[in-house]
């Protein structure tokens, strides 16, 4: 399953090998899931006194959590002014103190175990270059109606690029995020959680699962920290989640902002700072898409470098992308799965800003499973989706204009594939069946099937990661057509 594009987080940091799961085991609590989200609810869960067994279907901390910006912030876009008037003051304000709590449980944590990885508290700033100042004076608006501390900023900041407003929001932080969770993989084990790697679960009944290879775990209790629920078939998630890609460049360079950005103004761009051995650099986050409905995907970096070099007149020294699943209401699921399977729990829905919700996620599964109150159990309770019925059906429609027109009849696609680049890939007409078809750089053709084995959409070729990508529910799949991200779990044939 090779990666076209590397993280600065996965090339400068290293988490702990575990071996595949061999035979069937018991255990109180299964966690599926190897991302920050899966491995905190494992550590708070051991910290409980539960016996825990974590387990990914692939390596930890690989996927988004290793693809992040890694901020950790409560200021998620312009997004509370949104939630005031959708949801009411009182649901605006536990969700911003859910984040506050977030970011503190964190940094308790870093402190505690004494995990060095670059944790640095700072301000979140949106800025606007002008064209959006109204947007930032409502969400100033809406921030001293909930109480929230924050400075408005009505002169330019000192950035390399223009800005006439700033709502600057302080006590945030940042991170490495692969240094920090190695440090909590090590202290996980050491409260008792086992941990396997390669260990994909293909089948997920009340009390217990079935591995990719055969094997079978039992389990009183299990938590599904994926993206797509592993039984997400079975409930009403997939027309609530939308998964959608974004952009990161890495950058050496002069001028770099002590802090984390976020632009207002179209194209929106995420920046903050982040420390290599031989300095100080920038990261520069956007383009986002839904996932596999996007054209000439290798302008998401083109844009992005631009951006970086002629702002901070550096050079790119790395690229890669993020997945991240997006709900209607702005808010994550993390709960009980649904009142017919009461031992199965979820946490998703991140919208984007999943540092400081996985931290409150994990602390409320284990407080669920506990049988401990928690503040934020009814906030973000994952059965509130079955009505969310209007905003269900605006997001399935967005989905399906996007992907309008990848559904082709067998005769609008071309017979010819001496008209592909190396390096590109397309769908092709072949003898009567559709292929999914790319060139390598030695002009080699490798063909699969474009049916994505989840549901059987046609996927598409993503020319920025060389990656085969489903518009409908998000499933990524390298080159040869291996499984790169699910919910899919077989490869292209």
């Amino acid at each position: 399953m090779k990666r076209e594009n590397i993280s600065y987080w996965t090339e400068s940091a290293k988490v702990t090998d575990f071996p595949a799961l061999e035979q069937d085991i018991r255990t109180e609590v299964l966690v599926i899931g190897g991302g920050i989200a899966g491995i905190l609810a494992a550590y708070r869960l051991a910290e409980a006194g539960q016996d825990v067994t974590l387990v990914e279907g692939r390596k930890l901390v690989q996927e988004t959590t290793a693809n992040t910006t890694a901020k950790i912030t409560a200021q998620h876009h312009l997004m509370y002014q949104e939630i005031l008037k959708s949801q009411g003051e009182d649901k605006a304000k536990a969700f911003y103190q859910s984040q506050v709590d977030g970011i503190k449980a964190i940094e308790d944590l870093v402190q505690k175990h004494a995990i060095d990885c670059d944790f640095e508290k700072m301000s979140s700033t949106q800025v606007t270059d002008g064209r959006n100042e109204k947007a930032i004076r409502d969400e100033y608006e809406a921030y001293q109606t909930l109480g929230i501390k924050a400075r408005l900023h009505e002169e330019d900041l000192g950035l390399p690029f223009k800005t006439t407003l700033g709502l600057e929001m302080p006590d945030q932080a940042q991170f490495h995020p692969i240094k920090f969770l190695s440090g909590m993989v090590e202290a996980a084990v050491k409260a008792g959680v086992s941990f396997y790697e390669e260990t994909l679960i293909t089948e997920l009944g009340k009390i217990k699962a079935l591995t990719e290879k055969g094997h079978t775990i039992h389990f009183e209790k299990a938590v599904m920290a994926t993206h797509f629920p592993v039984n997400h078939l079975k409930n009403n998630y997939m027309s609530q989640l939308q998964i959608e890609r974004s952009y990161i460049v890495a950058a050496d360079g002069i001028d770099i902002p002590h802090g984390m950005y976020q632009t207002v103004d179209a194209p929106k761009r995420s920046i903050r700072h982040y420390h290599h051995e031989a300095g100080i650099g920038v990261l520069v986050g956007g383009e986002n898409h839904i996932t596999g409905a996007k054209d000439r995907t290798e302008e998401a970096y083109e844009k992005l470098g631009e951006f970086a070099q002629e702002n901070f007149k550096g050079h790119i020294t790395a690229q890669w992308s993020a997945q991240d699943m997006m709900t209607v209401d702005r808010m994550p699921l993390i709960g009980q799965y649904d009142k017919q399977d009461p031992n199965l729990y979820v946490i998703t829905g991140f919208n984007k800003f999943g540092m400081a919700t996985a931290a409150t996620a994990a602390q409320l599964i284990s407080d669920l499973i506990n049988r401990r109150h928690n503040p934020y159990e009814a906030l973000f309770r994952p059965e509130r989706i079955n009505t969310l019925g209007n905003q269900a059906k605006a997001l399935g429609k967005q989905i399906k204009d996007a992907v309008k027109g990848e559904t082709l009849a067998l005769k609008d696609y071309s017979t010819d594939t001496s008209e592909l680049k190396t390096g590109d890939g397309g769908i092709f007409n072949i003898e009567g069946k559709l292929q999914a078809v790319y060139k390598d750089d030695e002009g080699n053709e490798h063909h699969v099937s474009p049916f994505c084995t989840h549901l059987g959409c046609v996927v598409k070729f993503n020319g920025a990661e060389k990656t085969w990508d489903c518009p409908c529910h998000g499933s990524r799949f390298d080159r040869q057509g291996c499984v790169l991200e699910g919910p899919a779990t077989k490869d292209l044939k």
